[in-house]
């Protein structure tokens, strides 16, 4: 049977509607920026920018509005294209550093985000999930000088994640709340926490320096050598001569080196914001060196009534509020905690003169060093110790200091001396002219007290030091002062 030319037409139309449908379909069905599923995790990728630098950011969120604007600093120089990295500064803010990790979460955030499934296609009932007006938006503008708006609204009630939508698509998206965290962030927390780097292994604290008001006078350490007291690292020389505890000042110290803190208070300070959070005159100033000629110059409050108080790096422009997870435990810290146990250790190799006196008993002691070099060209010296113009026996008068040094300092501190008997005192003057004595005294329950340079040390061990005050009378004779055992 033939066919007729319209049957022909009609059929050749026919097969081309449905090549044209089957084509459409195909095209339809290909998956686009905004609606392609990750088939392994079975998320919806709203869109993809991995591929691409995120050059401007603006967030909007409860915090506020803040805009971050990378820069590629190795433009210029003669590093490849995978050196390239970009850092970021906050608009306003350009002088207040942020913190790489966040800012690397933000803009990982900003490249790729994916759904966990569609949950409205109207685009008529935005306000059903706080999506008419937003909690947190979003802009991200990107190398290709491509952009993307986003809008996240309410939780969801379950808690499974968070509605969000893209512009220029009207579906409303559930997307776990995890991915997006970022962008909730309070823009403090966005900037710097590290308050100071590590210290090395091999670095040694050479001096420590705190002042403020929390101090009368400034407490002064350093590890340099002192030719009046015998320390073996360091020596105290503000508010008063002294030696220090090593571990004791290692200990504060180095806590002051590799710091991070919890929650940023302020940043790009100014003398506002120095009076507002009270270190325009500050608590305690803290500066610490090295000898690796590095320095951490620490600032803190005092407390305010509700005991907040904050910390800063001198000339820094980042404020930190002291949060309980932040390490800090030397808030009220005094110069008796870098204290040495003994309450009088004279340099004995540097002594001009001494004096030692109980009750009416005064003895009085001269120096005299001869110092040379032997036949293995080693520098020696040579000390005579003379009383009444006569040279006695010097262990005798070495062994009873090593004594009165082993006085040592308790917990326990008086508050004044006022009606107590003065029963012992030692005062040596130095080659340099310096003097340092030790005076104790007995109070009313008959209990000893040490007072070094004027200043009262604590309560001391009476057994101890009478044993001590015993010996005094032996030094200049022929008797053999020994080493009494630690108390």
């Amino acid at each position: 049977m033939k066919m007729t030319k319209n049957k022909k037409i009609i059929i050749g139309s026919a097969l081309a509607v449905a090549v044209l449908g089957i084509l459409l379909a195909i095209v339809l069905g290909l998956p686009s920026e905004n609606d392609n599923t990750d088939i392994d995790n079975k998320d919806i990728i709203l869109f993809d920018k991995s591929a691409f630098d995120v050059d401007d950011i603006t967030v909007k969120n409860q915090s506020g509005e803040y805009q971050l604007l990378g820069y590629d600093y190795s433009k210029g120089s003669e590093s490849s294209s995978e050196d390239i990295t970009f850092i970021y500064t906050m608009q306003g803010y350009e002088n207040s550093m942020l913190s790489k990790l966040m800012t690397d979460n933000l803009i990982s955030e900003c490249k790729t985000v994916a759904a966990t499934r569609i949950v409205d296609k109207s685009g008529k009932k935005y306000k059903d999930y706080g999506l008419d007006k937003p909690t947190v938006e979003v802009k991200a503008i990107y190398s290709d000088l491509s952009e993307k708006d986003m809008f996240f609204g309410n939780e969801a009630p379950d808690k499974s994640g968070t509605y969000c939508r893209i512009d220029g698509d009207k579906n409303v998206y559930l997307v776990n709340s995890g991915s997006i965290d970022m962008f909730f962030t309070d823009k403090l927390q966005m900037f710097e926490k590290q308050l100071t780097s590590e210290i090395e292994e091999s670095e040694k604290i050479t001096e420590v320096n705190i002042s403020g008001t929390a101090f009368d006078k400034d407490i002064y350490i350093s590890r340099e050598k002192n030719s009046v007291i015998d320390s073996l690292a360091y020596t105290m020389t503000s508010p008063y001569p002294a030696a220090c505890d090593t571990s004791a000042v290692t200990e504060f110290a180095s806590s002051f080196f590799g710091v991070s803190m919890s929650k940023v208070a302020a940043a790009g300070v100014g003398q506002k914001e120095l009076s507002e959070y009270r270190l325009d005159k500050p608590y305690m100033n803290i500066s610490i060196k090295t000898d690796k000629d590095r320095t951490a110059n620490i600032l803190v409050s005092e407390k305010d009534s509700y005991g907040n108080y904050y910390i800063m790096k001198s000339g820094g422009t980042i404020i930190y509020a002291v949060d309980e997870d932040d390490v800090f435990k030397f808030y009220d810290t005094d110069h008796r905690y870098f204290l040495d146990s003994p309450i009088y250790k004279p340099n004995m190799s540097h002594i001009d003169s001494m004096k030692i006196s109980y009750q009416d008993n005064i003895y009085e002691y001269s120096f005299k060093r001869i110092e040379s070099i032997n036949d293995l060209h080693e520098y020696t010296s040579e000390t005579t110790v003379y009383y009444d113009g006569k040279k006695i026996n010097y262990m005798n008068l070495y062994n009873f200091i090593v004594n009165v040094s082993k006085i040592y300092r308790t917990d326990d501190v008086p508050e004044s001396i006022d009606g107590c008997k003065e029963i012992f005192r030692i005062s040596s003057v130095f080659d340099e002219g310096s003097t340092y004595e030790s005076v104790l005294y007995q109070d009313k329950e008959n209990k000893i007290i040490a007072v070094t340079n004027g200043n009262i040390e604590s309560y001391v061990d009476e057994e101890y030091v009478n044993k001590v005050i015993k010996q005094s009378p032996e030094i200049p004779t022929d008797e053999t002062v020994e080493v009494l055992e630690d108390k």
